[in-house]
């Protein structure tokens, strides 16, 4: 019923996490309609995505990046204002956006981009844990890391693997958010002022 390129877009746009099949429809047969353009910038911009940019290479947020770098350094890493005795850990780099907009939180951040979870075939090898156990053990001004993970059991398990491997080497304080996130929650879907909230009352682990 449809020519073969637009089955093949919309088919494209189905596989991205978020963005179902009715919702690719409207997106394919809105990008034809325009005038403007529109599906050559966005062909180039994200054509460009993966050359442009990469992970900090002390917190893994994302950066931008040229061909010649070989380390690269994010905004917040940069910012000598930053608290450096704390470390945030989130999961992913839109976790630690949402606790930005709360203007709560002043410390560093350590994104682990993903949680273990065995039955996706994501082990602990494939995060940015080993990372962070190397970064506090190099940086003994650390007194203080907090969990901001989603409120689940897979975000638990990983929280709690990542403690006993800072356990023999990290004496300071480990904190996780306090009560509000609600469970199952990701912290991209709260608004600031729960996140907020959450990160000022944190509590012990």
């Amino acid at each position: 019923m449809l020519p073969q390129s637009i089955t093949t877009a919309i088919e494209s746009l189905s596989d991205l996490p978020g963005i179902g099949h009715r919702s690719a429809e409207r997106l394919v047969f809105s990008l034809l309609k325009n005038k403007s353009s529109l599906d050559q910038k966005i062909a180039n911009s994200i054509g460009r995505l993966k050359a442009s940019v990469g992970e900090c290479s002390t917190c893994f947020h994302y950066c931008d990046k040229t061909e010649d770098q070989v380390k690269i350094s994010c905004a917040i890493c940069q910012d000598y204002n930053r608290d450096k005795k704390t470390i945030c850990v989130v999961e992913t780099p839109v976790d630690l956006i949402a606790l930005e907009k709360t203007h709560e939180y002043k410390g560093q951040y350590h994104v682990l981009h993903g949680i273990i979870s065995p039955i996706n075939k994501v082990m602990p090898e494939h995060l940015r844990i080993n990372p962070l156990l190397k970064r506090v053990q190099e940086n003994p001004e650390i007194t203080e890391i907090v969990f901001a993970l989603a409120g689940n059991v897979e975000s638990d398990a990983t929280v709690n693997f990542i403690i006993d491997q800072l356990l023999p080497i990290f004496k300071g304080k480990i904190t996780k958010l306090a009560q509000g996130i609600p469970s199952g929650g990701d912290l991209d879907y709260l608004d600031t002022r729960t996140i907020g909230r959450a990160i000022l009352d944190r509590r012990g682990i």
